[in-house]
């Protein structure tokens, strides 16, 4: 049974609050009884339902007339209407969200057929109505963008947000870092109210609120989507997050390292050859505490 039945049927008080909650959201169910709510107060004009029917009578005697319950009959009316308008409401400004867990990775595509490829423990989210003219979306964590030409398109992050027409570019906003690439035509980085414009080729990054803008991106897309993570001078910390992302797993190191630059690569299948990789330019070991803990030293 669709769920506006369902509504409907706890609009005429033949279900309880909470077997509706049972096929929709707390939001929805919440927002629903703010529309009842407000439609309560609206008045109905005065309808003298007995002295109509005395009318009708008097000019057509052989004509048969059937009573109408008014108040059901309204008040079933009114049920539909409110169906029908919040069903608009929710379709109309409902949000759609893409997430991924450590270790895992999505493709998907915008209204607009963009496409997004989600890296690990990230988010993305944006409202379905009126895509086309206001295309608009909200970033935590990784993502590449293949943007299908048309109206401004804005990834928008907590610590800057990316503009573009049309062109291909990744995004990356966790804890103290924020990496804008561009790959294919030009993208419009604005970082604490100042704007950076990067043609393709070139990345403007942010490492614990220090700029840098470099023009020696030779790739064609970036290393992830090929299940292999690659750093050019990049915090060892930020390092050592990613390969946590990517296989699910907690890694214990000394602190001491953090800021130590590493440049290098790990690849997505294969743990143990990953943390070969991040470990032995700096001479360290690594031991497994558990099947998802490692110690570093």
């Amino acid at each position: 049974m669709k769920e506006n039945n369902f509504l409907a049927k706890w609009l005429a008080n033949e279900i309880s609050e909470t077997e509706l909650k049972k096929y929709l959201s707390e939001d929805e169910v919440r927002t629903y009884k703010k529309i009842v709510s407000h439609s309560n107060k609206l008045e109905a004009p005065v309808f003298n339902a007995e002295e109509a029917l005395k009318k009708l009578n008097l000019k057509n005697s052989k004509t048969k007339v059937r009573r109408l319950n008014f108040p059901k009959f309204i008040y079933k009316v009114a049920a539909i209407i409110i169906v029908v308008v919040s069903s608009y409401y929710f379709i109309g400004n409902r949000s759609q969200n893409y997430t991924t867990s450590f270790a895992q990775k999505i493709t998907f595509n915008l209204p607009d057929k963009s496409i997004v490829n989600l890296n690990a423990d990230s988010e993305i989210k944006y409202k379905i109505r009126n895509w086309k003219n206001n295309r608009n979306l909200s970033l935590k964590g990784e993502a590449y963008f293949k943007v299908a030409k048309g109206s401004k398109f804005t990834v928008k992050t907590a610590l800057g947000n990316v503009t573009v027409l049309g062109t291909q570019f990744n995004v990356v906003a966790r804890n103290n870092y924020f990496e804008v690439i561009c790959y294919e035509g030009l993208v419009s980085a604005t970082y604490k109210n100042n704007t950076i414009k990067i043609p393709a080729g070139s990345s403007f990054k942010v490492i614990n609120s220090k700029t840098k803008f470099e023009k020696t991106i030779t790739d064609l897309s970036p290393s992830w989507i090929q299940n292999n993570s690659s750093f050019k001078s990049m915090p060892y910390w930020y390092v050592v997050n990613e390969l946590e992302r990517q296989y699910n797993i907690s890694i214990e190191f000394d602190n001491t390292l953090s800021k130590n630059l590493f440049t290098g690569n790990f690849t997505h299948n294969n743990l143990k050859n990953a943390l070969k990789a991040i470990t032995i330019p700096f001479n360290l070991n690594y031991t497994f505490v558990t099947n998802n803990k490692v110690r570093l030293n």
